[in-house]
Order: C-alpha cells, then sequence, then structure tokens
C-alpha cells in the first residue's frame, strides 16, 4: 500500500515515466506500444564459475578476420550492462559488425567472497579471461573493453601485463584521477565507518545500497525516474521481470568487503592510480608502462564522473597511439541510450583500425647443401674427440 501511495505521489508531482529505457539508460515505465522486440543475443559459457563465467557471443553475420574483443564490466551491476536492450547494446554492435566477442561475468559475490578485492579481480579474472580468449582463438592478441571501473581492471592489467598480448585498450567512461570527483570523496569520508560496519557484518555492501549510493552520486535520476528508483530498493522481483520491449532491467550486485576497502581508501580516497602508489598483489601498478594502443571516452554530460577525471589518464600514458573521443549522454547514457550509437561507432571504428590480423611471415629454409666425403670424415672425428 505504501509502495502505491509513493508511486501516485511521485507520478503527480513529476509526471508518468518517459519511456521503456530513459535518454540517460535509466529504466522507465512500460512502452507507449509494443513493437516487436529484436531476439537478445546468444552465446555459448565456456567458463562457468561463482564469481567468474565467460561468454562468447555467437555471430549474426560471417565474422571478419581481426582481433577478438573481451567486454570488461564494473563491478556492483551485472554484466547485462554491456547487453541491457536488444537494441542499445554496444555487446550487439560490435557482434554485427563482425568481431569475436566475449564478455566476462563476475556473477553475484556473496559473504563468502569477502577476500575478493580490487586486485584479485585484475589478477586472476581478468587474466584468466585474457588467457581463456587467446586459447580459444589462437590469437596471441586481443582487444579489451571497459566501461566504468571494468576500463580501470583493464588499465591495470595491461600496466601489470605488458607483454600479454594487450593491442588495443578502450576505456567508457573510468576515472583515473578521483581528485576530481569531489562529491566521492566528501560521501566517501562522511560514510566510510557506517559502511565499513555494514560490510563487516555481511561481508559485503549489500546490493540495494549500492543503488542508493549511485542514485545519491547523481540525484537528477531520483526526478527523472521516482518510482523505479523506489521499487528497485525495495521490491527485488521488480529487477528481475523481463520488461515487454524485450529489454531487461540494470541489476545492481553486491559489492565484496575487500573491493569497497580497496575501492574507497585506494583509489577514491588515496588517489592511488594518479599518484603511482597502487598495489596489486606486491606489484605497484604504473600506467607508463601499458603498451597497447589507447582510446578513451567521456562525456561532458558525465556527472557521476566528470571528463576532467577521466582524460587524466593521458597524463599518465607513455604509448604513442592515445585517442580522446567526447560523446553525448550521462555515465549510463553514453553506454545504453539512445544516444550511445555514437560511443558504438567510435569504439568500432577505431578497433578495424587497429584489430588487423597480422600475418607471420616465415623464413624459407636455406638450401641444403650436400658436403664433400671428407668434410663428413672430419666432422664425425670432431663428435668424438669433443
Amino acid at each position: 500500500m505504501s509502495l502505491l501511495l509513493a508511486e501516485r505521489l511521485f507520478t503527480s508531482l513529476f509526471g508518468p515515466p518517459t519511456g521503456p529505457l530513459g535518454e540517460e539508460g535509466y529504466v522507465g515505465g512500460r512502452p507507449r506500444c509494443a513493437k516487436a522486440a529484436t531476439r537478445p543475443l546468444q552465446y555459448e559459457l565456456l567458463l562457468d564459475a561463482p564469481t567468474l563465467k565467460l561468454r562468447r557471443y555467437r555471430p549474426l553475420r560471417r565474422p571478419r578476420r581481426c582481433l577478438p574483443i573481451l567486454l570488461v564490466p564494473p563491478l556492483m551491476v551485472t554484466a547485462d550492462v554491456f547487453e541491457l536492450h536488444p537494441k542499445r547494446s554496444l555487446a550487439r554492435y560490435l557482434v554485427e559488425s563482425g568481431y569475436d566477442v566475449f564478455l566476462l561475468d563476475y556473477g553475484k559475490p556473496q559473504a563468502r567472497d569477502r577476500r575478493l578485492s580490487l586486485g584479485r579481480y585484475i589478477a586472476h579474472r581478468v587474466h584468466q579471461g585474457v588467457r581463456l580468449v587467446k586459447q580459444v582463438t589462437g590469437c596471441d592478441e586481443l582487444s579489451l573493453v571497459g566501461y566504468c571501473l571494468g576500463g580501470i581492471f583493464a588499465n591495470c592489467y595491461a600496466a601489470l601485463h605488458p607483454q600479454a598480448g594487450i593491442r588495443n585498450l578502450v576505456t567508457i567512461g573510468t576515472p583515473t584521477d578521483f581528485s576530481a570527483m569531489m562529491l566521492h570523496r566528501v560521501l566517501a569520508g562522511v560514510s566510510r565507518q557506517p559502511l565499513a560496519t555494514l560490510a563487516a557484518h555481511y561481508g559485503y555492501i549489500p546490493a540495494a545500497v549500492c543503488n542508493a549510493a549511485f542514485h545519491l552520486l547523481h540525484p537528477d535520476a531520483i526526478l527523472r525516474h521516482p518510482v523505479e528508483f523506489w521499487r528497485g530498493l525495495s521490491d527485488p522481483d521488480f529487477i528481475r521481470t523481463p520488461r515487454p520491449d524485450g529489454g531487461r532491467h540494470l541489476e545492481y550486485v553486491n559489492l565484496t568487503e575487500a573491493a569497497f576497502k580497496q575501492l574507497l581508501n585506494h583509489l577514491v580516497l588515496g588517489n592511488e592510480l594518479m599518484t603511482g602508489q597502487f598495489v596489486v598483489g606486491r606489484r605497484r601498478v604504473c600506467y607508463e608502462r601499458i603498451r597497447a594502443a589507447v582510446l578513451v571516452i567521456a562525456s561532458r554530460e558525465d556527472r557521476l564522473v566528470p571528463p576532467a577525471a577521466v582524460t587524466a589518464v593521458t597524463d599518465k600514458l607513455t604509448t604513442k597511439d592515445v585517442t580522446v573521443r567526447f560523446v553525448k549522454g550521462g555515465h549510463l547514457g553514453m553506454l545504453i541510450s539512445s544516444q550511445a550509437q555514437r560511443t558504438w561507432q567510435v569504439t568500432a571504428e577505431w578497433l578495424e583500425q587497429r584489430s588487423q590480423l597480422q600475418r607471420v611471415t616465415r623464413a624459407k629454409p636455406a638450401p641444403v647443401v650436400p658436403l664433400p666425403v671428407g668434410a663428413v670424415q672430419l666432422a664425425a672425428t670432431l663428435r668424438k674427440v669433443s
């Protein structure tokens, strides 16, 4: 009853929702007219573990001879962020462009996964994905495409493993300089102790808290779609309900205790990516070691991760091939809204120029010249002496 009253109140104040998927990528109400929905992408599950899965999407056209692509998702949301809607999907756009596309999936962490840190995501999850993609495709190189925190994972992995065959890196809305994100730092300082207590009690930061934190950092999302925000907090079944247009709702997942501590203390408050002090295992992450070609995608309309925080990575990179492109849309909108097609086009076109398979030219064997009989006897004598 309270939920119904809240819905009516918000509807009277802000009007009805604006569509099945808002322009910024947020969930809206039912569509005014249900059209024939495009079928979701089909994929093969190459690896299936509770916190590590690897999808390989089935081609929709004849694949081109080019490097495979591994999509690296962020934490706190499911990997479906790359394919929430059949018609607004970076994964589908790349598959339709003829690329061999793979997707990492971290699953839904539980209390038993409390020690799963950012370092373990990078050193084990991303590493396993890269290794398996190369093994399945037979390619010694591949491209990494990361969104938000997934872009940090991709950058860190390429920096720690410059010889791993990462030829191309694409990051979308990925922060590097957290000093440019003052609201994040203020809220992190204020909420550090209560959130740490919550994480210690459960072993993770609950998905509902991740959802609320995102909207606190992006308050206009609540004003645009208040009903969906409250439903997402109070009714988990609402998130799992399929939408009439064939899409899916953005689903938040738990953030493990170890990952939360590293994210808050080392990245947000410590800003260790910029100072070069971030450590994975016993190795320091230095972006200067990245050898791949890098495409940095940012949006001036992104209120969650401002452009200054995204483009700061160019101050750390020493690789010669670095491209920065600005697109339309908010932090989520640049990936899955109706304006996101520009992001997909920029990504696909940039990769096309740098993803051609290199032909391995083998040297022709030298002709065998028969030795004289005396030389053969001399060689045999030398072998006996030695």
